[in-house]
C-alpha cells in the first residue's frame, strides 16, 4: 500500500471580527465547535456562562478546503413537536429556552446585541443539542438584514428529582456524579445460568411480551444493565416518561462495569430520541459531561471518528466502533488521478488508555502483526485518536458529532 503521511487536522481557525451582513446559516461543524454562515464564513459560537452570553462572534471568511475540513453537518431546524429549543426577542435582548413536554421551559441563554432585533427567523440545534443558532432580523443602514448568532451551551446540570422543564444549561457545571465509572473487574455482572436463560428468553420475546420478559430478568438480577436499558426503552415507548427516567437513573447509579456501555448506547438509540432535549435524560446518560473512562472516550459520541482527507497529502478516514467490539475503517486517498479505497474490518479492545485494533487478513491466522495501537490525544477540549496501521499508514481521527 502506498505510503501516506500522517497529518492531523485539528480544526482551529484563526478568527477575527467581521461585520454583520444578510446571512444564512450553513450548519455546525461535525468535528469541532465552529459554525458556517453563508458558504464561506466560519464563526465561533459564543460560550454560555451561568445562562448568559456576551459580545459578538468571531468570524473569518475561509476557502472551500477549510470548510471541507470542518465537516459541516446539516442543523436540526427547531419546529413542530420535536423541537427542543425556541427563541424570543425583546428590544436588543435575545432569549433561547428549552422546550419540554411541548411547553417552553427553562432559559438556557440570554444575549444582548447592539441593534434592536426585529423578529426571529429560525432556530437551529446541533445533533447533540450542545450548540444552538438563531437567525434574526435587524435594521442596519436603513434596511432589514438577517444576522446569525450561535451559542455553545456547555453541560447541563440536573439531579434525579429535577423537573426537566426547570433545569438550565451552565458551562461551569461539574461532571455528573450519578454515573459510575467502575474499574474493578469484580463489578461485572454475575454469571448466573438462570439469569442467562432469562436474558436469552427476553431477547427472543415477541413485542407484546418484552416488558414482562425483561422485568423477569430484573427480578432475578435487579442490577442487570441490559435489562434496565431495555425496560427504560419499553417504558418510554408506552408513554411512561417518568418511569423510563427513573429506570435510567437506576442504570446510571449502577456499579456494574457494563452500565456505562448501555448508558452510552441510550444517547443515540432512536428509542430515546424524544428525550434528547430533556436535561434529566442528558444528565443520566452523561451526554453533556466530560468522558470519565476510556470506553466513554472512544464511544461517547457514538463511536464514529473521521479524518478529512486532502489530495496528495493525507487520506480520508472513517472509523466506526460499535458496542459489540467490532471496528470498521474506510481509507480513501487520491493523487494525480490515482486513488485507493481500502476497507478494513476487525475488532477493538481497551488496554489501559489505549485502543487496540485487530484487523485480520482474510483466510489467515491472526498474529501480533494484525494488531494496531491507537492512543488518545488532546485536540482542544476534546479527544483525537492516533492510530498506526503498520509502517505505511497512520492517521489521527476526530469524533464525528451525529
Amino acid at each position: 500500500m502506498r505510503a501516506v503521511p500522517a497529518v492531523c487536522f485539528l480544526a482551529t481557525v484563526g478568527l477575527t471580527a467581521a461585520p454583520a451582513a444578510a446571512d444564512t446559516f450553513g450548519g455546525f461543524s461535525g468535528v469541532d465547535r465552529p459554525y458556517l454562515v453563508n458558504q464561506d464564513k466560519v464563526c465561533e459560537p459564543l460560550p454560555v456562562t451561568s445562562g448568559a452570553a456576551a459580545g459578538a462572534p468571531r468570524c473569518e471568511k475561509v476557502g472551500a478546503d477549510v470548510v471541507a475540513k470542518l465537516s459541516i453537518k446539516s442543523p436540526i431546524v427547531q419546529r413542530g413537536p420535536k423541537a427542543t429549543f425556541t427563541a424570543s426577542a425583546s428590544g436588543r435582548t435575545l432569549t433561547v429556552a428549552r422546550i419540554a413536554g411541548g411547553q417552553v421551559g427553562s432559559t438556557v441563554v440570554t444575549w444582548s446585541t447592539t441593534d434592536p432585533i426585529g423578529r426571529i427567523v429560525e432556530v437551529y440545534a446541533s445533533q447533540y443539542g450542545d450548540r444552538v443558532a438563531v437567525a434574526y432580523t435587524t435594521r442596519r443602514l436603513g434596511r432589514e438584514v438577517t444576522d446569525v448568532i450561535a451559542f455553545e451551551l456547555g453541560r447541563t446540570t440536573a439531579t434525579a428529582g429535577d423537573d426537566p422543564a426547570t433545569v438550565s444549561a451552565d458551562v461551569s457545571a461539574k461532571p455528573s456524579t450519578t454515573t459510575s465509572t467502575p474499574t474493578d473487574a469484580t463489578d461485572a455482572a454475575p454469571k448466573d445460568p438462570a439469569v442467562a436463560k432469562a436474558v436469552a428468553a427476553a431477547r427472543k420475546a415477541p413485542k407484546k411480551k418484552q416488558l414482562a420478559a425483561w422485568n423477569a430478568v430484573l427480578a432475578a438480577d435487579p442490577a442487570h444493565s441490559e435489562a434496565l436499558y431495555q425496560v427504560a426503552a419499553l417504558q418510554l415507548g408506552a408513554k411512561k416518561q417518568a418511569d423510563a427516567l427513573a429506570t435510567l437513573g437506576r442504570l446510571a447509579a449502577s456499579t456494574r462495569a457494563d452500565a456505562i456501555e448501555w448508558l452510552v448506547e441510550a444517547r443515540f438509540d432512536k428509542s430515546f430520541a424524544s428525550l434528547r432535549g430533556v436535561p434529566a435524560f442528558r444528565e443520566k446518560v452523561g451526554l453533556d459531561r466530560k468522558a470519565a473512562t476510556p470506553y466513554e472516550r472512544l464511544m461517547g459520541f457514538g463511536g464514529q471518528w473521521e479524518q478529512t482527507g486532502t489530495a496528495c497529502d493525507k487520506p480520508e478516514v472513517r472509523l466506526t466502533a460499535t458496542r459489540d467490539r467490532v471496528v470498521r475503517i474506510r481509507v480513501r486517498t487520491k493523487c494525480n488521478g490515482v486513488g485507493y479505497d481500502l476497507p478494513f474490518k476487525g475488532t477493538w479492545r481497551l488496554d489501559g488508555d489505549q485502543v487496540i485494533l485487530t484487523l485480520p487478513t482474510k483466510g489467515k491466522q491472526v498474529t501480533a502483526e494484525d494488531q494496531a495501537p491507537c492512543q488518545f490525544q488532546s485536540a482542544g477540549d476534546e479527544d483525537a485518536l492516533h492510530c498506526t496501521l503498520g509502517g505505511d499508514l497512520e492517521f489521527v481521527v476526530l469524533p464525528t458529532r451525529r
